[in-house]
């Protein structure tokens, strides 16, 4: 029959961990726990050997498989351990016995004591550990006290002028404070900032203060009898000392501790950006963009949105209309821009690339014909050239702008064709504005017609040269001092008659003249030094274009700057693409590699056709050039859905033209009668000014046309109507363009008009606007600030967007703005009369006592005409 380890152990009155110790050694394995069962052949064995000293029996050996190797035997001296030595009977009470037989270590060691000899020394138990002497360190050194000189009492000095009246007898400065203290007194006694009321408040936060710090002693009873507290609000106060920061929305009264106590105390001085005088912004911004821009925290910024009744938070992306009445609001002199795009950067630097003078090399002349219909101008080219041109034209006139480039005497000229009719008025305007030299063609027998006399306008508009080749001589019966005279009447002095306009008669069918015109178009270039740079990316303009079906895209493109290759990207309107071929103009089958400065070519490789008079640039990346025409493609897209491009008008006239130089008005003016054009005329001579000037492009008789609002598309005017009115046609068209038609039927509205136009472009007169004066008193040195001045205001008013005038011993020493402000600890934008403030003046620190300060202001008074 089995039994459990811990019943046994209970038998024989001896503890379970011994019992199973027992077990191991007796050579009965597996019996870890007091829990484990024992046979009745294991538990005779372990009897035996707690009955045999710890000797193994017999039967254990015969029951422990495998055998066991012998085990140490114990410690004869050391008796097995019972229950009884250690755990005291029942209803009996005192200490455990102590099992440790063996004599202890401290009584040893006096044993060992007592046996040794007296006089022989007792050896150690450790090593001895020998430490270097420490090092005797010399006193510190105290430096001698630099010699300081003595205090001096500050030196006030006061203007000469108070000096000269206290020599007299008189007391101007104690006389004007003596007025001030008068004017208090008239006012009623004022009370100091801080009363008895706010200083009884803040020194029982004083003493609350010395009471929370004092947190290892308790306060004595003096200090309980004045705070009025028993030991419930002492503890009150101390549970509030350490229950942490308090919660925004607990109201306090008066003597309570402050929410948040300050971590770090700030020292030296105020490193923020300084508020901005005239600043840059670029948009769209949010609102802390803008408060780097102008100088601003963007407290102050959301603090004056909150006023205008605009809740944003500092990340809300600003528009142009809140940007601006938020400057003004701050009263900051602000420039809004807006954001810098890849065209801007990439063209713009196209365009504002300036040529080495090493680098011009002279170029070819481009000359265009303009002209009235049918006076021969595409004959007169066939001519030259050598092609028959006008046979297959549809009705006998040129509907197209062509371009060609010919050779004269080793000498290379660039010719531009334009068509005459009316209906072709931008065609001529393009012609005008690619030209170099304009060849107008006027017909013998016919004279000056309209489009001959808007021919002279776009020639005007350019400003460039012009030569009459006055066609058709050979015609029998043909006056040409009657053409003469038709352009003496347009201010075309010839030549022949005084003037400076070379009229070269010619003929297209026989050819008399040609030579001629030849000759004075390379002599005109040759004096005007036409010369371009041909180691530079082309730059240039779009004559024209067309989609053809076995081609593509056909864009006649002229060549202006630069050298066009074959491989380039090109950029042009809302089209780009790489050049893949170029035609010569002349010759549809002659390809070439490159085009130079003035030469006209059909390039094939764009991806649509560019819009005819676009300026084309070569650009090194297609990704760019996509990029850039996309961009123009969206622009166009919503200037036609939400509205449309405004040229210049009589109210954006100051914003449209430049601000340096002469600025001038183009008009173009329609009347009635010849007379009334005499008279408008006659009274624009009377608004000349050095500064500005009115410009008259063209002045006819009849109502207004689409062919006006096409001249003034191109050139960038007015069109001044006297007594007539827009056809249907025009009215839409202008528009379309955004071109301004103004209609009267008073002379002096009229010149009235132009008279606010023009001085609006006068530049304002600035004068000075005295605002008070104020005495430097005492000067204090605030570390990296600088010198600020303590000042009294004698006159007037400090207002803190004014410049100072530094005013010493009667000399103006300078001139500088204000830095910052200050009534007592506040910033301020102004300072009355009689008052006292501190002035920083921006980088001048050279203030002495007694110096007068004089505050103006520079205002801007616009000037008429």
């Amino acid at each position: 029959m089995s039994v459990r380890i811990y019943a046994l152990a209970k038998e024989l009155k001896v503890d379970s961990k011994v019992l199973v110790e027992a077990c191991n050694k007796a050579g009965i394995e597996g019996k870890g726990s007091a829990l484990a069962s024992l046979t009745d052949e294991e538990a005779a064995a372990v009897r035996a050997y707690l009955s045999g000293g710890g000797k193994k029996s017999a039967s254990s050996t015969a029951v422990a498989e495998p055998p066991t190797p012998q085990k140490p035997t114990q410690d004869p001296s050391r008796s097995a351990v019972r229950r009884e030595d250690y755990i005291a009977p029942a209803g009996t009470t005192g200490r455990l016995k102590n099992l440790d037989t063996k004599p202890s270590r401290a009584a040893g060691e006096k044993k060992k004591a007592a046996d040794t000899p007296p006089g022989k020394p007792t050896a150690k138990a450790g090593p001895q550990i020998k430490l270097a002497p420490m090092p005797t360190a010399a006193p510190p050194v105290t430096p001698p006290a630099a010699a300081e000189p003595a205090p001096q009492k500050p030196e006030l000095r006061l203007p000469v002028d108070a000096i000269r009246a206290g020599k007299m007898g008189e007391k101007p400065l104690s006389e004007h404070l003596r007025k001030q203290e008068s004017k208090r007194k008239e006012r009623g006694p004022q009370k100091d900032r801080v009363t008895e009321e706010k200083l009884q408040p803040l020194s029982e936060f004083a003493r609350r203060e010395k009471l929370r710090k004092g947190r290892k002693g308790a306060p004595d009873a003096d200090e309980k009898s004045k705070l009025g507290m028993g030991g419930r609000e002492l503890r009150q106060l101390n549970r509030k000392r350490g229950a942490g920061p308090r919660r925004r929305g607990r109201d306090d009264d008066e003597g309570s501790l402050p929410r948040h106590a300050p971590r770090f105390r700030r020292t030296g001085a105020n490193t923020a950006a300084p508020r901005k005088s005239k600043v840059v912004v670029q948009l769209p911004c949010t609102v802390r963009e803008f408060s780097e821009s102008v100088g601003l925290p963007a407290r102050v910024i959301l603090g004056k949105l909150l006023e205008m009744k605009m809740m944003m938070p500092i990340t809300a992306s600003l528009d142009l209309e809140t940007a601006e009445l938020l400057s003004m609001e701050l009263g900051l002199d602000a420039v809004f821009k807006e954001a810098e795009t890849l065209e801007d950067q990439l063209i713009t630097a196209i365009e504002d690339q300036v040529d080495s003078e090493e680098s011009l090399l002279p170029r070819p002349p481009v000359v265009t014909f303009l002209g009235h219909v049918d006076h021969g101008k595409t004959s007169l080219l066939d001519k030259i050239i050598g092609l028959d041109v006008v046979s297959g034209e549809h009705g006998g006139i040129t509907q197209h702008i062509r371009a060609y480039q010919i050779e004269k005497d080793g000498r290379h000229i660039a010719f531009v064709d334009t068509p005459g009719h009316e209906a072709f008025t931008q065609m001529r305007a393009r012609g005008a504005q690619v030209t170099d030299i304009v060849v107008l063609v006027v017909a013998a027998d016919d004279g000056i017609m309209p489009q001959t006399e808007e021919a002279i306008s776009h020639a005007r508009a350019a400003g460039v040269p012009m030569v009459v080749a006055l066609n058709k001589i050979d015609l029998p019966g043909v006056d040409p001092q009657k053409a003469l005279q038709q352009l003496a009447a347009q201010e075309l002095l010839p030549t022949e008659w005084g003037g400076d306009i070379e009229v070269i008669k010619t003929s297209a069918i026989t050819g008399d003249g040609i030579d001629d015109l030849l000759e004075t178009l390379l002599t005109i270039a040759e004096l005007h030094e036409l010369k371009a740079n041909p180691d530079r990316p082309a730059y240039g303009t779009c004559l024209e274009s067309e989609l053809d079906e076995g081609s593509g895209v056909i864009s006649k493109l002229l060549v202006q700057k630069g050298t066009l290759n074959v491989g380039d990207v090109v950029v042009c309107g809302t089209a780009f693409g790489k050049i893949k071929a170029m035609q010569d103009t002349l010759d549809l089958a002659q390809i070439v590699d490159t085009a130079e400065p003035s030469t006209p070519v059909n390039v094939l490789g764009m991806s649509e056709p560019p819009g005819a008079g676009e300026h084309f640039y070569v650009l090194e990346d297609i990704s760019a050039a996509r990029e850039i025409a996309a961009r123009r493609r969206d622009q166009s897209r919503q200037d036609n859905l939400g509205g449309r491009s405004v040229h210049v008008t009589l109210e954006t006239l100051h914003e449209r033209l430049g601000a340096e130089g002469v600025r001038t008005l183009n008009v173009i003016l329609r009347a009635d009668v010849r007379g009334s054009i005499e008279a408008v005329q006659k009274e624009l001579t009377k608004l000349e000014h050095p500064e500005v000037a009115v410009k008259v492009l063209q002045a006819t008789v009849g109502g207004i046309t689409e062919a006006d609002v096409e001249l003034a598309h191109a050139s960038n005017a007015v069109i001044l109507g006297f007594n007539v009115i827009p056809d249907e046609g025009a009215r839409s068209l202008a528009e379309q363009r955004g071109v301004q038609v103004r209609r009267y039927n008073v002379i002096y509205k009229l010149t009235d008009d132009l008279r606010k136009a023009l001085s609006g472009l006068l530049k304002p007169e600035e004068r000075e606007m005295e605002l008070g004066r104020a005495l430097v008193q005492r000067l204090f040195s605030v570390g990296r600030v600088g010198v600020v001045a303590g000042c009294r205001v004698l006159a007037g008013n400090i207002e803190r967007n004014a410049r100072i005038r530094v005013s010493r011993d009667s000399r103006v020493i300078g001139d500088y703005p204000i830095e910052s402000l200050r009534r007592e600890k506040d910033d301020v934008k102004e300072v009355r009369d009689g008052l006292e403030c501190g002035i920083k003046l921006a980088n001048f620190n050279d203030l002495k006592e007694g110096d007068i300060l004089e505050a103006y202001r520079v205002e801007e008074v616009a000037r008429e005409l």
